[in-house]
């Protein structure tokens, strides 16, 4: 095959893997990941279902592809930013900004994992996989799933390390820093579940970034300031 009929191949390939998983977010919302069935998918991706098996072996395949294309896409996020040019404090601000965009951009999968009991076991997995599983697919998925979270993980790191360095930071482990920016965007994009009113994801950095930055503490004033 000449290599413009490749690329075509590919380019289209990628489009209808695209289709299948768009369709597979709207059934399991819709059903919840127990009854989704890889007909219903078909049908909502208006593929033949022998189309579908094609690209994925069973339901459990695409929701591990759901969840590795929604990493990748922090991933190259946070990479860009960490070899950007700018300062340590914009990185990070940056970072933070990113991963609250994506996730407003892919609520629906956030709420799946909300709302499925099913589904939150499939993702315990993926943290704490047991030596029971022994799924080739899984195995591979988990891989990849770990390797893509190190790597944000450590681009953090490596922007803290830089703003230590600068003196834009307090000196502390950078691997301590990043456990605790990374428990409160987590913990704030879970309770905005719960909320009536909801702030843009620029308003919540510009909250998170200031708290997280200025902490708690009250400083004592100099003398002669109230």
């Amino acid at each position: 095959m000449k290599k413009g009929a490749l690329v075509r191949k590919e380019k289209i390939q990628a489009e209808y893997k695209k289709l299948m998983l768009q369709a597979a977010e709207k059934v399991i919302l819709r059903r919840g990941y127990a009854a989704t069935t890889m007909d219903e998918v078909a049908r909502e991706a208006e593929f033949s279902k022998a189309t579908l098996y094609k690209y994925f072996k069973n339901k459990g395949d695409l929701l591990l592809e759901i969840i590795i294309q929604y990493i990748e896409e922090i991933r190259a996020r946070v990479a860009g930013i960490q070899h950007s040019a700018l300062e340590p404090e914009k990185k990070l601000k940056e970072m933070i900004l990113a991963v609250m965009e994506i996730q407003g951009r892919k609520e629906n999968i956030s709420r799946m994992f909300l709302q499925d009991k099913n589904l939150r076991i499939f993702v315990h997995r993926l943290f704490t996989p047991s030596k029971e599983d022994e799924n080739r697919s899984f195995q591979h998925a988990l891989k990849i799933f770990t390797s893509k979270r190190d790597q944000i993980l450590e681009a953090g790191c490596q922007v803290i390390k830089e703003g230590i360095d600068k003196g834009q930071f307090v000196k502390a482990r950078p691997e301590t820093i990043i456990k605790f920016v990374e428990a409160m965007i987590e913990g704030l994009l879970h309770i905005r579940f719960w909320e009536d009113g909801r702030l843009s994801p620029e308003e919540e950095t510009e909250q998170m970034f200031a708290f997280l930055m200025g902490g708690i503490s009250r400083r004592p004033l100099p003398k002669g300031e109230k």
